[in-house]
């Protein structure tokens, strides 16, 4: 599908969840193994218009549910734009 994902760990601060798409056309519905439930906020996404992108993402935020995925315990089927990175943080 031509993405990358990983996780970013730093002692004393919230994870942060990276996924790249490197490919010209969105994929909807893509499933994300993520490291806790919960609301997850996207903290940048660089195909957003204030970056003069098109505008896809994931309206502010996802919602992660119980579910194994890729090595992590939880997953939310996010967007992620064409040519484009987005960042999520989990909620506070």
């Amino acid at each position: 599908a031509n993405t990358f994902s990983f996780v970013r760990r730093s002692p004393g601060e919230p994870d942060l969840v990276c996924v790249a798409n490197f490919a010209g056309n969105p994929h909807e519905g893509y499933r994300l193994g993520l490291p806790s439930t919960g609301t997850w906020q996207e903290v940048l996404n660089t195909d957003a218009e204030v970056y003069h992108g098109s505008g896809v993402g994931n309206l502010g935020s996802v919602t992660a549910v119980e579910g194994e995925h890729h090595g992590q315990p939880a997953h939310a089927d996010i967007v992620v734009p064409p040519l484009a990175t987005v960042w999520f943080r989990a909620a506070d």
